[in-house]
C-alpha cells in the first residue's frame, strides 16, 4: 500500500521537483560521461593521474552531497511546528544546491540569533516528507525561504538566490 503511494506522488512529481528530489542520481551519469571522454588520452601514465583525481572529487561530491538535513522527521511534526503560534522560518534546501550551500552559513547564523523566539523549520527536498509541503507552499525551486507570522499566514518569501538575512529577520519581527 505505501509503495504504491509513493509510485502514485513520483508520477505527479513537476520537472523541478524530479530534478531537485534526484539531482545526485544525474550526477552519477555526469561522472561516467567525464570518464569516458577521457578515454582518447593514449599515455596510461596521464589518464590513471585524471581517473584518479575524477573519481576522488566524485566520492568526496557524494559524501558531501548526500540527501538529509530535515529538522523534522515527518510531515505531522512539520505542521505541528506551523501550528505553535510562534513566527516560522521555513527553508526549502537541496544538498546538492550551490545557492542552498552557499546559504547555509546565514541560515545557521539566522537560526543562533532567532534563539527560542521564532521557529526554523528545514526541510531537504530530497527526502519524501518535503514533497507534500513543497507543493502546499509551492516552493518548487531551491533554495525557497518563507516566513510565517504566529498566526501561520505567510508574510515573506525568497526564492531562488542566497538568503537575505537581514529581510528574513524583518520578517519575522525580530530585526
Amino acid at each position: 500500500m505505501q509503495r504504491a503511494g509513493r509510485a502514485e506522488l513520483k508520477k505527479k512529481m513537476s520537472f523541478t521537483e524530479l530534478l531537485n528530489s534526484y539531482s545526485l542520481v544525474i550526477a552519477f551519469p555526469v561522472l561516467l560521461l567525464s570518464m569516458f571522454l577521457l578515454l582518447p588520452i593514449k599515455r596510461w601514465r596521464v589518464r590513471i593521474p585524471l581517473y584518479s583525481t575524477v573519481l576522488v572529487l566524485a566520492l568526496i561530491g557524494f559524501s558531501l552531497l548526500r540527501p538529509g538535513g530535515s529538522t523534522v522527521a515527518s510531515t505531522d511534526e512539520a505542521n505541528q511546528v506551523l501550528a505553535s503560534g510562534q513566527p516560522v522560518f521555513v527553508e526549502f534546501f537541496s544538498n546538492t544546491c550551490t545557492l542552498c550551500l552557499a546559504s547555509e552559513p546565514n541560515v545557521r547564523s539566522l537560526e543562533s540569533d532567532v534563539g527560542e523566539r521564532a521557529q526554523v523549520l528545514r526541510l531537504n527536498v530530497q527526502d519524501g516528507l518535503a514533497l507534500p509541503l513543497m507543493r502546499e507552499f509551492n516552493a518548487f525551486s531551491t533554495p525557497t525561504f518563507i516566513v510565517f507570522n504566529d498566526l501561520g499566514q505567510e508574510v515573506w518569501r525568497q526564492t531562488g538566490s542566497v538568503l537575505n538575512k537581514g529581510d528574513a529577520l524583518k520578517a519575522l519581527g525580530l530585526d
